[in-house]
């Protein structure tokens, strides 16, 4: 299983991730998902967490943030302008 990129995931699109956690960038950028069992985490210090069991598209994740992903099928890009 190829790993997502460090700052998206791979090429900008959709990849099913087991457990990963990008790091905080000092850029906006846009997470989706496809609905399922998995969740996210995301936040600075404290991390909110968030089921996957909806498909959501263009949630903002805001410059700084980190989001970890657990089992599920997830995409994350920059925010275009």
């Amino acid at each position: 299983m190829q790993r997502p990129q460090a700052e998206q995931t791979t090429d900008g699109d959709y990849e099913f991730i087991k457990y990963h956690t990008f790091e905080g960038v000092d850029y906006h950028r846009t997470m989706s998902w496809k609905g399922g069992d998995g969740h996210i985490g995301m936040g600075v210090r404290e991390i909110a967490s968030q089921k996957t069991d909806v498909d959501t598209e263009a949630v903002r994740l805001p410059a700084g943030w980190s989001v970890v992903v657990v089992n599920t099928d997830f995409k994350l890009v920059q925010q275009s302008s």
